[in-house]
């Protein structure tokens, strides 16, 4: 495809909702972390030129000194990340070198994404400006109001679940985070879809699980070791 796109991989947070002393980012998979098999994919993507990665701030020289040993000739830098995921998305976006105009943001404990996945979602971008990876609903959903009673029961046709990697277009990526400063979003596509963007949704596949609980960590092992 031949487009120039720098991947952003966040891999900032401190993992507690895992438990546990080790940050869930760094947990093994397969004998690896899970931050090297994200890598690992971005690395094999023709079309994405260099990656920047943004950790929790006292493990900067530990991931920088790793990778060298990983030897990813795409990884270029390895910053400090934020208070929250969108602080490390704009340090990661503001490290990112001027050549590149696209940004894939990518969460690094989702392990399992493949190339075809990153590559389609690149595609997908370059109609509106912005793409995400994301998977059609398999079960009804229900919306709910604040007692916890059903409100609403969206028709499952229209119902996505969202994932990354999320590619958007750099000024666009950048304007939407400046005008966020005071509002958090949970993902970079809400943050755009507040300038007015539509934003392509990309169908990927349940497998690009987020790694959020030990439960996931064991499915992530098992659908490994089926495509190793």
């Amino acid at each position: 495809m031949n487009v120039a796109v720098a991947a952003v991989l966040v891999a900032g947070g401190q993992g507690t909702r895992f438990g546990g002393t080790v940050r869930k980012q760094y947990l093994r998979l397969h004998g690896r972390p899970l931050l090297w098999w994200s890598l690992r994919a971005f690395q094999k993507s023709p079309s994405v030129g260099t990656i920047v990665v943004a950790v929790p701030k006292d493990d900067v020289e530990r991931i920088a000194r790793d990778s060298r040993r990983w030897r990813f000739s795409k990884l270029s830098r390895v910053v400090a990340g934020g208070a929250t995921r969108q602080d490390s998305v704009r340090r990661g976006i503001e490290a990112v070198e001027a050549p590149f105009l696209w940004i894939a943001v990518h969460d690094a404990v989702r392990p399992l994404i493949d190339v075809m996945t990153i590559e389609s979602v690149i595609a997908g971008a370059q109609e509106t400006g912005a793409a995400i990876a994301a998977a059609p609903s398999r079960d009804t959903v229900k919306i709910a109001d604040r007692n916890g009673y059903i409100a609403d029961t969206p028709l499952r046709e229209r119902v996505w679940l969202a994932q990354t990697p999320q590619v958007i277009r750099r000024d666009l990526l950048a304007r939407a985070h400046r005008r966020a400063r005071t509002f958090i979003g949970t993902d970079d596509a809400q943050l755009v879809e507040r300038l007015g963007v539509r934003v392509r949704l990309v169908a990927s596949a349940l497998e690009n699980l987020k790694v959020t609980l030990p439960s996931d960590l064991e499915i992530a092992e098992h659908i490994l070791k089926g495509r190793l």
